[in-house]
Parts: structure tokens; sequence; C-alpha cells
């Protein structure tokens, strides 16, 4: 069972009611009831505990009116009944409104939904929200005191609910009559109360709605309803024009008679808090969007402070490893200052040997480098009449030597030169280290030209 703090308030009377309401088990217990003027609800509110409440309001001056709209606009009833309401009262500029379609009119032919629409101004309850808000206590809805009241008396309907009824029900200083339409509120009449109050004047009162509904609303209620089964009520159904009958909705039938007539209201808004909060809540505009951003800044302060957790934690886990190197630079330092002597010894030995390195290869380069006269020594042609060597060019390279051979072939015919030409390239090619490159033969001028390399392998200083 759910808590709720509901808040009355006319204009002058603050009435507070902290109850628990079960919603499946459709029980109610009241914890706390009381009565006080406006002047004492900033007191009584520094010593609540509570961390929100409801509002049941009951202004004297409301607006009431039946709009006409096409039914397949319904989307767009929160706008089109708001503009309404705006046309046919110009003095309204912030204003609260609730609206239920209670049936359909044709007009011209034309099928219309039919809604009564109830606005109420936001001035009346803008000092009341600020004293509530001023003590840190949220307003989790507000609701007009005929409405929800409306709503509970609708429960003492076992049979034919969809008839048209009229509701009396007791408030502070006042009677209210509530005339239902197809289960919906259509119309609210208030009377003010006098103690003691004429069965007669009441009798009138509720005869005088009863010819307003039929003429004007052309609507013929089927039973009169009185949320008060005093005995002193037993007698009035003879003075009504319709029947009439004293009921108590079944959830407040735990509850003792005289806490039900004084804290009605507030009763009514508990309950319908409990089953039904977001259907007729009139809380202003700008009310809602501060709530709204209230709760949006209370979930960035969360995300800013965990990621300010976040930050400081890796800022933490940062600085210790930071200060875990600075302890590891300072013992490397130690030990580099310890190995002075044998890094003074290793440079002077790097130098040492950075001067035999000079000397190794100076001596490697000698010894890579080929012999000519070697060369010319190997290259031995076998003995024929068939060929002449006009001369031997020999050209030093990086770890070889280009021998290039040129001569002359003795032949009587294109056919013999060219396999003496081929004679005498195959004979070079069989000479150990020579490895030919190119070759070309002139079969006019008898002449060839031979180029290869010569590898041969000198002994290199390790």
């Amino acid at each position: 069972m759910k808590t709720v703090l509901s808040l009355y308030f006319d204009g002058t009377t603050v009435q507070a009611l902290t109850t628990c309401a079960c919603i499946s088990g459709g029980s109610v217990t009241i914890k706390d009831a009381r009565t006080f003027t406006l002047g004492e609800l900033d007191n009584y509110l520094s010593l609540c505990n509570e961390k929100s409440c409801i509002i049941s309001c009951n202004p004297l001056l409301f607006y009431q009116d039946i709009v006409h709209l096409p039914p397949a606009a319904a989307k767009h009833y929160d706008k089109l009944v708001r503009a309404e309401i705006k046309n046919a009262h110009p003095d309204l500029t912030s204003f609260s409104i609730y609206y239920r379609k209670i049936g359909e009119s044709t007009i011209d032919n034309r099928q219309y939904s039919k809604i009564a629409v109830f606005s109420y101004p936001d001035d009346f309850l803008a000092g009341f929200i600020q004293t509530v808000n001023r003590h840190g206590i949220s307003i989790s809805s507000i609701y007009a005191s005929p409405y929800s009241i409306f709503r509970l008396a609708l429960s003492t309907c076992g049979s034919y609910p969809n008839q048209p009824r009229i509701f009396i029900a007791p408030l502070p200083g006042e009677k209210i009559l509530l005339v239902s339409n197809n289960n919906e509120l259509e119309f609210i009449r208030k009377i003010p109360l006098s103690e003691p109050v004429p069965l007669m004047e009441d009798a009138n009162s509720i005869n005088m709605t009863l010819d307003y509904c039929v003429q004007s609303l052309r609507v013929s209620p089927l039973e009169a309803v009185m949320l008060d089964q005093s005995e002193s009520y037993s007698e009035l159904s003879q003075f009504i024009s319709v029947p009439f009958r004293s009921a108590m909705p079944p959830r407040l039938a735990n509850i003792p008679y005289y806490t039900v007539q004084v804290y009605l209201a507030p009763l009514a808004a508990a309950l319908h808090y409990s089953e039904s909060p977001d259907i007729g809540d009139i809380r202003p505009a700008n009310y809602i969007s501060f709530s709204r951003n209230k709760k949006l800044f209370a979930t960035l302060s969360i995300i800013v402070f965990t990621a300010v957790l976040l930050l400081s934690g890796y800022l933490v886990a940062e600085s210790m490893l930071a200060s875990d190197l600075r302890v590891r630079i300072s013992q490397l330092r130690s030990e580099l200052g310890s190995a002075s002597e044998e890094l003074a010894t290793y440079r002077k030995l790097d130098a040492e040997a950075n001067l035999l390195k000079q000397q190794i290869d100076f001596i490697n380069r000698h010894n890579s480098s080929l012999d000519p006269t070697a060369a010319l020594a190997s290259l031995v042609l076998p003995a024929s009449v068939g060929y002449s060597i006009k001369g031997v060019n020999i050209q030093n390279e990086e770890g070889f030597l280009t021998v290039r051979i040129e001569g002359d072939i003795n032949a009587s015919g294109f056919s013999e030169t060219q396999s003496t030409f081929e004679w005498i390239v195959g004979q070079l090619a069989k000479i150990p280290g020579y490895i030919i490159l190119s070759s070309s033969v002139d079969i006019k001028q008898k002449s060839f030209n031979v180029q290869a390399r010569y590898n041969g392998i000198g002994k290199q200083v390790k």
C-alpha cells in the first residue's frame, strides 16, 4: 500500500489527509487528517515528512463549457479544446483544463463529439504551489475536487450506470451538485452551506438543477444520489421530482462517517490518484515543465557526479603509476651511476675496435680485388688456324673483372664463320671463373666480340 499526502484547498481552508490506498483490494486507511487555515500551511509543511503530495483544488471561480468538435480530429482535441476556450473567454490568459467526451451531437446534418470542458485559472494555485515547493515537496498531480468526487460517486451506481444522474456531495462551507451523462461529468453547481440547512432549501436547489438539465443540457437525470447517509435526509425524497436516495461509496465503508463527510474531497483525490493518476490532472504547464527540467537536472547531476568519480579514480590510478615510474627511474639512475667505470671501459675498447676496424677493412678491400694477370693467365684457348685474337680489354669492377675479347675468324664461308664463332664462345665458357655476359659476330667482316665476367676469389681477413 502506497502512502499518499492529499491536500485540499478552496482559497481559505486547507485540509491535509495522509492515506494508504490499495488499488487491488479497494481499501483505504486514514493515517492522519487535519483542517487548518491557509496561514498555517507553512507550519504544517515544515513538520511534514512526505516528499510528494497531490492537491484537490476547489476554486470559487472556474469555467464550464460544452464544445463540439469533429470526431476525425480526436488526436488534436487538446489544442482544439484550448483554442475554443480562449475564444469563449478572452479574459483567460493562463489556465488549465480537463475535458471529457460525453456524447454525440448532430449539427447541420453533421456528426460532432459533444465535449464537456472545465477550465481553472492558474493564478488561483500559484501561491499554494510555491509554498509547497518551498518545503521541498513535489506535486504529483492536481485534481479539481468535483471531478475526483464524481469519479468516486459513480461507484454507487450498480444498475444502469450510463444513465444521467445528479450527485450531491458535501464540501467545507458548501454542497456541490454533479450532473453525469454517459458516466462522465457534464455540469457542476455549487450551493453555499448554512447551518442549519432546511431540507426544503436543498430540495429547491436540486429541483432547479434538474430543470436546468432538462431545458438547457437536454439531459433527464434518472435519480438524485446524496453522498451522505445521515438520517436527516430521509424525508427529502418527497420534495424532489426524481427518485432520491442516500449512498456511500463502497471503498469508504470502513471509514468513520464523520471523516468521510469532512474530508470527502482529499479522500476522493487520493483514491483517484491510486487508480488513474493521469486522468483529470490539471497541473499548470509551466509547473510540469519545471518538474521535468528538475528531474532532468537531477539525472544529469548524477551522471556528472559519476563521471567525476570515475575520472578521480582514473587520476588516482595514473598518479600511482607515475609514482611507480619515478621510483623505477631513480633506481635506473642509481644503477647507471654505479656502472660508470664499466661504461668508461666499454667506450675505451670501442674506440680501439674502431681503429682496428679501419685496418681490417683496408686489408679486406685489398684481398677482395682480383688480379688482372690471373685473369689473363687463365684465359687459355686451344690453338687453331680458324681464328686469331686481336685484343683483350680487362676492367676491374667491385668483386669481379670484366673481360672483353676481340678477334677475327679465318673461314671461307658464312656457315664456317658461324660454326667457328660458336666453338670459340663454347671454349671460353669452359674456362674456370669465366661467365659469358654477351657475344656477337660480324659474318661479313668475319670478326667477333665476347664480353665475359671473371670471378676470381681472394682471401679475406676476418
